[in-house]
């Protein structure tokens, strides 16, 4: 048997994966949710669970839950603890696209406050935004309205062996202060600000082995018409020279760039720049609504297009 399963961190964790799941059974009690039905499904009422798996020396946790209930703030406090961030090795907090045209604030002040720190943690998976998703995700400081300011940073100073690092939103230019020597991979998910954050990370040098970049553009591209979108929420030409010049692409062997607007001469140009990097791009924005299409309310041509086969 693993020895992190035999450790007081351990057993919190258990006892937090009770605590939620009693708190579902009576949310669905009180609902009058009968899931003794092999025919309920499981998303009827709430659905909220932590998970926990053995991995690598350590333990995988999941949080998966809403962001405004008191699953959360109970393992936010557990994760507090150090006993039982010792055991950690990776840290997943995903949760249901509930709602519509809304945004999921992950707000973690009560962690980041405390003086906990995760010594072995390897990988931080903060789910982002998917296409299909009705809401948008992002890391929020409490008490902002949809400003990030910092707590990236802030989490990442507790997590300074990470390897893996995934984040519904780009984290502002306090990141590129946080030495993260191994921090090999990084995903980067649409949210409208970006934060500057491929001119920051052409400056950088707190990331010395990042091998993997996957950053995707502001959403800010699927959302409003070009004639009245806000200047410098879309990263510039200009910007992505700069990275291609950096020394952050000496090492850096796959990179790929979600949802750009850049032409094909300017992907080909950045191509030629290190014509060995892995230059991948993927067009996978969000949807829309068709009946929406008539309003012209938003831009939503991308989403009907020819095939794209065809010479």
């Amino acid at each position: 048997m693993s020895a992190q399963l035999l450790t007081r961190g351990y057993q919190q964790l258990l006892e937090l994966q009770q605590r939620i799941h009693q708190f579902t059974v009576a949310a669905a009690e009180e609902l009058e949710v009968d899931f003794a039905r092999h025919d309920t499904p499981l998303y009827v009422g709430t659905l909220q669970y932590l998970a926990l798996a053995p991995l690598h020396g350590g333990l995988h946790v999941e949080f998966y839950g809403e962001v405004y209930d008191e699953p959360l703030l109970w393992t936010l406090e557990c994760l507090s603890q150090q006993e039982v961030a010792d055991t950690l090795v990776s840290l997943t907090f995903t949760g249901p696209d509930s709602g519509a045209n809304g945004t999921r604030e992950w707000e973690f002040r009560s962690l980041l406050d405390s003086d906990v720190r995760f010594p072995a943690l390897r990988s931080l998976v903060i789910s982002p935004t998917e296409p299909q998703h009705h809401n948008a995700s992002l890391v929020q400081r409490a008490g902002s309205i949809m400003e990030e300011g910092g707590e990236i940073a802030r989490f990442c100073a507790k997590a300074p062996n990470l390897t893996q690092l995934v984040l519904p939103n780009a984290p502002n230019r306090d990141f590129f202060q946080v030495p993260l020597p191994q921090l090999a991979t990084l995903r980067i998910g649409g949210y409208f600000d970006t934060q500057q954050f491929i001119d920051n990370l052409a400056t950088s040098s707190n990331l010395p082995n990042l091998r993997v970049l996957d950053f995707t553009e502001s959403s800010e591209l699927q959302s409003t018409w070009a004639d009245v979108r806000a200047d410098g929420l879309v990263t510039g030409f200009s910007s992505y020279q700069a990275l291609f010049a950096s020394p952050v692409c000496d090492v850096l062997r796959v990179l790929v760039l979600r949802n750009s607007c850049l032409s094909l001469e300017q992907l080909q140009a950045l191509n030629a720049r290190r014509p060995t990097l892995q230059f991948q791009v993927v067009q996978a924005t969000h949807g829309g609504y068709v009946s929406h299409f008539a309003k012209d309310v938003f831009p939503w041509r991308h989403l009907v297009q020819a095939d794209p086969g065809q010479r």
